[in-house]
């Protein structure tokens, strides 16, 4: 290789990575759904229902842990690891990390994600005000639709599998992998909600569709923005 190769080499070693593509119209649409499946199955809790639906009847008789076994000490474990302390530390572990790899945008939209994700779900909180399940094994405390664990895991999981999508240095078996430990975390978590009998089946279902909203959201808005920045800095070709 000639010193001019090796300089070309060196220059595009150097340069930073580039920016991950927004995600595509499908998911933006998939996510404006997720939020308009809340809001009406919320809608219907504080309007129509009277009492709990028969599928979150049934799950909390089914599902449950015992004090002092190694699953309640799973389902504790993940309550206090994904309330808001906990979750707002794994956020800034996650960004931190973006960050030192040089993906401000992807530290941008891990957080924004969580901004937005945390609104929402208080806002459906004060809006539909459902009570909790009886026989709590864990202290909780607020309305229950929708679960706020399932909605800040979801939102942190798919922001780190988006994450892992959109960038060229990470592997497609790796990609799979994060993917796949994304949706174990998620659903993880909302069996801890239930098992712990403080939140119903359904608010753990809707607080995972808010995160994966947010989640969805929040790169649409960073990304979209760096595909313009993109677009209008680059030079005309010419004929």
């Amino acid at each position: 290789m000639d010193s001019t190769g090796r300089r070309d080499s060196l220059r595009t070693s150097s340069r930073p990575p580039r920016p991950a593509l927004a995600p595509p119209r499908a998911a933006l649409a998939t996510a404006v759904v997720a939020l308009l499946l809340v809001a009406a199955f919320g809608a219907y809790l504080r309007f129509v229902a009277v009492g709990a639906p028969a599928i979150d009847v049934w799950w909390h008789s089914v599902v449950s842990v015992e004090r002092g076994s190694a699953p309640y000490a799973i389902a504790v474990f993940l309550a206090q690891v994904g309330d808001g302390v906990g979750a707002a530390a794994c956020t800034a572990i996650i960004a931190a990390l973006c960050f030192s790899l040089r993906r401000p945008r992807d530290a941008a939209a891990v957080m924004t994600a969580a901004i937005i994700g945390v609104a929402a779900s208080e806002t459906f909180k004060a809006l539909v005000l459902r009570s909790r399940p009886t026989g709590q094994l864990f202290e909780s405390h607020g309305a229950s639709y929708p679960s706020g664990h399932s909605m800040g895991a979801a939102a942190i999981a798919v922001s780190v599998a988006l994450v892992a999508i959109g960038s060229e240095r990470i592997g497609s078996q790796l990609t799979k992998l994060i993917v796949a430990a994304a949706v174990v975390w998620v659903l993880a978590m909302m069996w801890s909600r239930t098992a712990l009998h403080v939140h119903w089946l359904t608010d753990t279902l809707a607080g995972a569709l808010l995160g994966f909203a947010a989640a969805i959201l929040a790169r649409r808005l960073w990304f979209s923005q760096a595909a313009a920045l993109a677009a209008g800095s680059s030079p005309a070709v010419t004929r």
